[in-house]
């Protein structure tokens, strides 16, 4: 176990980080068998970060070409979350050795996009956004959020120069933060006619503010869940009849704890359940079929 934490620490994880992984048994076989695949012993963080994602999501039976994502982490050719999503994606369902230039081409290699280039597309997506968000304001900014991580132009931008580069123009066009973007300002000046004996603390004196559906769903790791139909199975024909049975709407569900008692695990849960099935068009059903009330304590 001792030569596994070396070899993870290796990536750039920290000592508690690679004990953990060392020590899982799914996971540690695997990211030590991408390791290998790559021929290397020492990684930049970046690198070291990609081949670590790219372990906790293959398997052998969905992703049987990880050895040969893992040598184009390695090698350099993918460099980011989006590409190694993309090849994850492409090697489930073709072989890369068969055909180099299309596995290229589907994970953007050698694609690089200028700053000017983010720079013009997110003006344009701000532009066609633009009545909406003088009329909401930063309400509407995680939309048009969504619209830029959406626009082809950008598939292979660096997310960081992307988020950096909107949130500049976006400050451009609508200024600081001010009264009107704060929610509960603007429902105390709607009730102050009238007023409660207790109102909520403004925005600006707890330090955040609420996040939008959209904007939960817009960045990070579950900006980039499958789409519907898109979740490789063991056999085709499992997919052919999920998406029968669905229609292609996203469905999702949410089991209550039959106590009645709810825990931070379970607030998340409501929010990605209902919140994805919400910003999707889709639906979330409330259901116990999955839990044992009976084992439940009082």
């Amino acid at each position: 176990m001792d030569g596994l934490i070396t070899k993870f620490e290796a990536l750039g994880l920290t000592a508690d980080k690679a004990k953990e992984a060392a020590g899982n048994k799914k996971l540690a076989p695997t990211l030590d068998g991408l390791i290998t695949a790559t021929g290397q012993s020492s990684f930049s963080k970046n690198t070291g970060m990609l081949l670590y994602k790219l372990a906790a999501k293959v398997t052998k039976e969905k992703t049987p070409h990880g050895d040969y994502i893992a040598q184009a982490i390695g090698s350099g050719r993918l460099g980011s979350d989006e590409q190694v999503s993309a090849a994850t994606k492409f090697c489930s369902k073709n072989d890369p050795t068969a055909d180099e230039k299309a596995f290229d081409a589907a994970c953007g290699v050698g694609v690089v996009v200028s700053d000017a280039e983010i720079s013009a597309a997110i003006a344009g997506v701000l532009d066609s956004f633009k009545d909406t968000l003088l009329a909401e304001r930063y309400r509407a900014l995680g939309r048009a959020l969504g619209k830029v991580k959406s626009t082809a132009a950008l598939q292979w931008a660096d997310s960081g120069k992307v988020k950096s580069e909107f949130d500049a123009q976006a400050l451009a066009l609508l200024g600081p933060k001010d009264e009107r973007d704060d929610p509960a300002a603007a429902k105390k000046a709607a009730k102050k006619a009238a007023p409660k004996a207790a109102s909520a603390k403004s925005a600006e004196s707890r330090g955040w503010e609420p996040a939008t559906l959209e904007s939960m769903f817009a960045e990070g790791e579950i900006s980039r869940l499958h789409k519907v139909g898109e979740n490789p199975q063991i056999k085709p024909e499992l997919t052919a009849e999920h998406l029968r049975a669905t229609g292609g709407q996203v469905i999702t569900r949410f089991p209550p704890e039959p106590n009645g008692f709810l825990h931070i695990g379970h607030a998340k849960a409501i929010n990605v359940n209902f919140g994805y099935a919400k910003t999707h068009g889709g639906v979330c059903n409330l259901r116990y079929d999955d839990t044992n009330p009976e084992a439940e304590e009082q």
